[in-house]
């Protein structure tokens, strides 16, 4: 038998024993629950146990009113020294954390839904957390982190860490009040510095941010061709160690010209709303809006590996972590050009350009070609305009059109066409005056810019044969001797003389043309694979993508890189119609049909960079890029752009 008081002490042991055994806790919390729109919090659901369970990353509830940024996850181990029955012994406790970072996307009370996480097969279900979400950042306070509270018994691994990142927040806190107090009158906010004016930018208000990435738009209402400048940046308080462009902006509705895509990022030091930014520009576009209506200039996304510091700026920096963070996407209003009082002779250009003709000399020979230059130069976007038709006077032809465009950084362009004219009488002939119309966007009006008439002169060209040109005077006039122009009787028949030697034989001549043509045919067959069945031009992107796919398999990303940019090269050409490599990627592009290269103009680029850079540059430039799943990613994106691009071709043979 059993006494009743050691049976007391033996439940009460093997009571303690089970429940240290199975001591497993799963709290959620926040790092603040009154945010503003725009703003980002923190939801960390945490796992302690004092044994080594398994821990399963908790799925996530429906999400509705918020939209999930980034999580991550942080693990902790610590000891302690306990008493037990047996004795002093250690005990090991251990905690998971997964932090989810979030963003509201409506206004009011929400509530973050219930996580679950599986521990061991068991399933356990976090508490909702209420979160107030007020219109704009009006009124709610930046708010330190906080960690979700421990019950009773287990201690915090990471107190040590918090208790000092709160004093280096103290301090902050402490530095700035300083500095307001050194401004004049005493106090005051501090004022940001180099930043410029601009309709619609987005800053960092989050100061427990790892990164954030911003957009800068000068105008957010416009004309259609009317310039849009955007500005992506980089703001970041701990230290980049990598930065991946997940997605570059599509732009559809734009006419897009690249002002500056940077190939490495530069910091600069700058402060927002008194906390200590660093500042990098990713790129700079010139947009140009094609309809009425409204566009949007579509998010930039960026992820990256930062350490966060530890000990305050420019001191230690803490365990990396990957975020992936998005610049905010900004409609644009775009207002249609005025219909009441738009010229007959306007082609599109909008900005402020001057118009200039000009011709290289004064006298040309007839049936010569000569160029005629219209330049159109100023701020905007030139390469939207097009020559208006021209009056040209009797006697001169228009044989063929050819233009050229460029735009610079500081936001001027320039589009200059090459008119090529022959001239089919002789005397002298006044190249008339070209009126174009242009809208001012600034003066929100039309406006007319003319060239100078040009006077020329046609002469005589002694390289034509007799009779290749009329004149504008009568030759059957007489001349100033008083005898009219005669000209020889033609010849009208010829016979051979009789010396003539064998080369004179008609038939001789017959017997070696027919020889040599019966060569260069047979030649022309064997090279050329006369009367075989011409391959499309799709057959021969296939038979490509068969040496892009073994690449594949065999890890070879230089070969692959090479394969697919020849594959662009190839299509591009054709849809050009320059039948190849011959030019740049970006001429090729300017000859493509503007639809092509609106709806996938960016897709070739992007795309065609990736697969350039796994061809030229350096190893340890590349990164991910050649990795198996980022290798095979990029091909099947690359082929999605091409093939899409070949279906336009209608099977033309190559």
């Amino acid at each position: 038998m059993i006494k009743t008081g050691n049976l007391f002490t033996f439940l009460s042991l093997f009571f303690f024993s089970f429940c240290v055994g199975a001591a497993t806790t799963v709290q959620s919390g926040a790092d603040r629950t009154e945010v503003a729109t725009g703003q980002t919090f923190n939801v960390t659901v945490s796992v302690v146990s004092t044994e080594d369970v398994n821990i399963q990353e908790p799925r996530i509830p429906e999400l509705d009113g918020f939209e999930l940024l980034n999580n991550f996850q942080a693990t902790a181990v610590s000891q302690k020294l306990v008493q037990t029955s047996s004795g002093m012994k250690f005990e090991t406790q251990r905690r998971k954390e997964f932090t989810y970072t979030l963003t509201p996307t409506k206004n009011g009370n929400l509530s973050v839904s219930s996580f679950e996480v599986v521990v061991d097969g068991k399933v356990y279900r976090t508490k909702p957390i209420l979160i107030q979400v007020a219109q704009g950042n009006q009124g709610v306070p930046q708010a330190r982190p906080q960690r979700p509270q421990l019950p009773p018994g287990f201690d915090d691994p990471f107190e040590a860490m918090d208790q000092a990142e709160e004093e280096i927040f103290n301090q902050l806190l402490r530095q700035r009040q300083r500095m307001l107090q050194q401004l004049p009158g005493g106090g005051g906010a501090i004022p940001d510095t180099s930043i410029p004016d601009a309709a619609f930018r987005s800053l960092p208000n989050n100061p427990n941010e790892a990164f954030f990435i911003s957009v800068e738009v000068d105008k957010t209402q416009v004309y259609e061709g009317e310039q849009v400048t955007v500005n992506w940046y980089i703001y970041t308080r701990g230290q980049m160690e990598t930065l991946d462009r997940l997605k570059f902006p599509n732009l559809r509705g734009f006419w897009k010209e690249i002002i500056e895509e940077v190939p490495s990022i530069q910091f600069t030091e700058e402060i927002v709303n008194g906390i200590p930014w660093k500042k990098a520009l990713l790129a700079s576009h010139a947009l140009f809006p094609i309809k009425a209506g409204t566009a949007t200039i579509d998010d930039y996304r960026i992820k990256s590996r930062v350490r966060l510091p530890t000990h305050g700026f420019g001191g230690l920096f803490g365990k990396a972590y990957e975020f992936t963070k998005s610049s905010a996407r900004v409609p644009i209003k775009v207002l249609p050009l005025p219909v009441e009082g738009r010229p007959s002779d306007f082609t599109g250009a909008v900005g402020q350009f001057e118009v200039h003709a000009s011709v290289e000399g004064q006298s040309f020979p007839v049936n010569q070609p000569f160029s005629l230059r219209v330049r159109f130069e100023g701020s905007g976007n030139a390469k939207l305009i097009d020559l208006p038709a021209m009056e040209l006077p009797s006697g001169l032809e228009q044989y063929d059109t050819k233009s050229e465009s460029k735009f610079f950084k500081n936001g001027r362009s320039y589009k200059e066409f090459e008119v090529l004219l022959i001239p089919r009488q002789e005397g002298e002939i006044t190249l008339p005056e070209l009126s174009v119309s242009m809208f001012d966007p600034q003066d929100k009006k039309y406006y007319t810019k003319k060239t100078q008439a040009i006077p020329m002169k046609i002469v005589n060209n002694p390289n034509a044969p007799v009779g290749a040109s009329s004149r504008l005077a009568d030759n059957d006039q007489p001349t100033k001797s008083g005898k009219k122009v005669q000209l020889p009787d033609p010849i009208l028949h010829w016979s051979a003389a009789t010396e003539s030697s064998l080369v004179t034989q008609p038939s001789l001549w017959w017997a070696l043309y027919g020889a040599a043509a019966v060569a260069l045919l047979w030649k022309a067959q064997k090279e050329m694979g006369w009367r075989r069945r011409r391959r499309t031009l799709k057959e021969i992107v296939q038979k490509r993508y068969k040496k892009v796919d073994s690449a594949v398999q065999s890890g070879d990303y230089r070969k692959v890189g090479a394969e697919m940019t020849n594959i662009f090269y190839l299509v591009l050409g054709e849809l050009a119609g320059s039948g190849g490599a011959s030019l740049e990627v970006n001429r090729l592009m300017e000859m493509i049909p503007p639809s092509l290269r609106r709806d996938y103009g960016d897709q070739i680029q992007k795309e065609f960079e990736v697969f350039q850079t796994l061809s030229f540059a350096p190893e340890e430039m590349l990164g991910s890029l050649k990795d198996s799943n980022d290798l095979k990613s990029h091909v099947n994106k690359g082929k999605k752009v091409i093939d899409a691009l070949v279906a336009q071709t209608s099977e033309n043979a190559v």
